[in-house]
């Protein structure tokens, strides 16, 4: 298959080595010293020692049909991208958003909108539903200053095409040729769940550590963070019950999960310490525009406190009156772990 990535960052770097590793036929799209790197040095991807590296080709934007692309940008950035790299997607090609937070298809089965994910029109004027699978991809990476990604767990990816219609033999071949390059992939029945579940742990993780600068299993081990984290959890699972009618995990499988995933930085904790702006808009202000004013109160909060801070993370004393402030709107005595 020709296979595109777009995006050099954390996820796309990973997955351009696990493909080009593979022998696939990999084009990576990257910008300024980064792509430089890229097409001097290939790729490159640390699994727990094992090193998977080849050869891609660089460009700064597609100029040919693909038949798969996925899409490693930000959530806000999609419009941009796609707009970017039209020449790449034609009727056919597969497009693989992998992002965090809510997507911009997860309501096209229902004809309505994501709030602020789509707000230049960019992805629906370039792209039909019919080509659209949804991904959920649960993978730690971090990039060297070398550029080399290095991951902590397998890789496992779920997807799923997100309307009726779509080329299911095109969509098959893809989860084979994921599988074959050591990305464990299946098709997700029911992939609006699947985002659902991680964005609860997106919601109750990335904001709080971009704010604080603590990793995750620093939140799962200390006593008001964890409480902080399942009182957001709490929020968002209330708002799934009441207005999507879906059961989301307890606060035991976040705990779990969150010591499970180590001394790791969320991607939003990463972005914070280099400069970049933040996903909010995707896993945190959508859903709150969709649950409504007053429905979760503590994620407001803490989306106030990321949008009034001049720096992030916090540290010292300004660190400790924001903890303080969003501390007394959990109850602690919820704590399960």
């Amino acid at each position: 298959m020709k296979i595109a990535i777009v995006g050099a960052g954390n996820i796309g770097t990973a997955m351009a080595a696990l493909f080009a590793s593979a022998g696939e036929e990999v084009t990576l799209v990257a910008r300024g010293a980064r792509l430089d790197a890229v097409a001097r040095d290939g790729v490159c991807l640390d699994d727990r020692g094992t090193l998977h590296a080849g050869p891609v080709r660089a460009v700064t934007a597609l100029d040919g049909v693909q038949d798969a692309v996925f899409l490693c940008v930000k959530a806000q950035d999609l419009g941009d991208a796609v707009a970017a790299n039209g020449r790449g997607i034609g009727p056919d090609t597969l497009v693989i958003p992998m992002i965090n937070g809510l997507p911009f298809w997860f309501f096209y089965d229902a004809g309505r909108a994501v709030p602020l994910a789509d707000p230049s029109g960019a992805l629906a004027g370039h792209l039909r539903p019919e080509q659209v699978l949804g991904a959920v991809l649960l993978m730690t990476v971090q990039t060297e200053a070398s550029g080399r990604a290095v991951s902590t767990n397998t890789p496992t990816l779920s997807l799923a095409p997100v309307v009726d219609g779509a080329d299911l033999a095109a969509v098959d071949r893809l989860i084979g040729v994921l599988n074959g390059a050591g990305v464990r992939t299946d098709l997700a029945p029911d992939i609006r769940q699947k985002v659902l579940v991680k964005l609860l742990a997106n919601i109750a993780t990335n904001p709080l550590s971009a704010l604080l600068g603590c990793n995750l299993a620093e939140i799962g081990r200390t006593g008001d963070l964890l409480a902080l984290a399942f009182g957001l959890a709490d929020e968002v699972r209330a708002w799934a019950a009441d207005e999507l009618g879906r059961d989301l995990p307890d606060n035991d499988w976040l705990g779990a999960l969150l010591l499970d995933a180590g001394d790791f930085p969320t991607s939003m904790l990463q972005d914070a310490r280099a400069g970049r702006r933040l996903e909010l808009d995707a896993i945190a202000r959508a859903p709150l525009a969709l649950a409504g004013e007053g429905a979760m109160p503590l994620l407001t909060a803490l989306v106030a406190a990321l949008d009034a801070s001049p720096r992030l993370p916090l540290d010292g004393p300004a660190a400790q009156e924001a903890r303080a402030g969003l501390i007394s709107l959990t109850h602690p005595e919820r704590i399960q772990a």
